[in-house]
């Protein structure tokens, strides 16, 4: 008996998500402001993999709670998602996205990601990154990383356990057992070896190299910034004027 009263409970949740999912599906104010792809949206969406779920399919904007055993798709989250295996947000994510091995966002993120692998997003990202890599275009916020990051800019405080390379401007603290790589760096750089087109800032490491030193500080063991009339000193070096001719 109890069982049969589970089963016609659960059957009542699902019939209900399924029916309020399909009214605002079907309604014009509904899309207002819905994800591009979206047919509608939804409190919540529980199911094994997409689109094997309550409600059906992988194009609904998900405002509240999706939970899938294997693989998550929505299309824009606003709220918490979790699945075992990989997830997928196609538009904006505001919330936190959670998942075993992959957390993958089209569009631009706001708020928490985290993954035992990776977190790749193909747009902005502000707020946390936990992963084991992380690839994004622009990441504003704290990313910590088991193995490495890649970003096109950056601003905030990054850490990996092998490396952190920033495309362009990395503005902030990025720490690295093994290397830290940026084209501009503007803050501080820690790791074995520190490398920055431009450095407006500290680097600490056994070799920190500048190819440019508006103005900064090297703390190492070899410290090269090859615009300085001395380009390579011993344990620390700083920006003593223009490369003579």
């Amino acid at each position: 008996m109890k069982n049969m009263k589970l089963a016609l409970a659960t059957a009542a949740i699902a019939a209900s998500i399924t029916v309020f999912a399909a009214e605002n599906a079907a309604d014009d104010k509904a899309t207002e402001g819905q994800g591009i792809g979206a047919i509608g949206w939804t409190p919540v969406q529980i199911g094994l993999f997409a689109p094997v779920s309550i409600p059906w399919g992988f194009d609904w904007d998900v405002k509240g709670f999706d939970l899938d055993l294997f693989y998550m798709e929505t299309v824009k989250l606003q709220g918490l998602g979790i699945s075992g295996i990989a997830s997928r947000t196609r538009d904006n994510q505001d919330g936190v996205l959670i998942s075993g091995v992959c957390n993958w966002n089209d569009a631009d993120v706001r708020g928490l990601g985290i993954t035992l692998g990776a977190n790749l997003g193909f747009g902005d990202v502000y707020g946390i990154d936990v992963a084991s890599f992380g690839m994004r275009n622009v990441m504003k916020g704290m990313d910590v990383n088991l193995l490495a990051s890649y970003q096109k800019d950056f601003v905030g405080w990054q850490t990996s356990g092998v490396c952190n390379f920033t495309e362009g401007e990395c503005t902030g603290a990025s720490f690295s057992l093994a290397l830290n790589m940026a084209k501009v760096e503007t803050g501080l750089q820690v790791a074995t070896i520190n490398s920055a087109q431009e450095l407006h800032g500290v680097q600490i490491g056994v070799i920190n190299v500048a190819h440019e030193c508006p103005w900064g500080l090297q703390i190492g063991v070899i410290n090269i910034i090859l615009d300085n009339k001395v380009k390579i000193l011993p344990i620390v070096n700083g920006y003593f004027g223009g490369s003579e001719e």
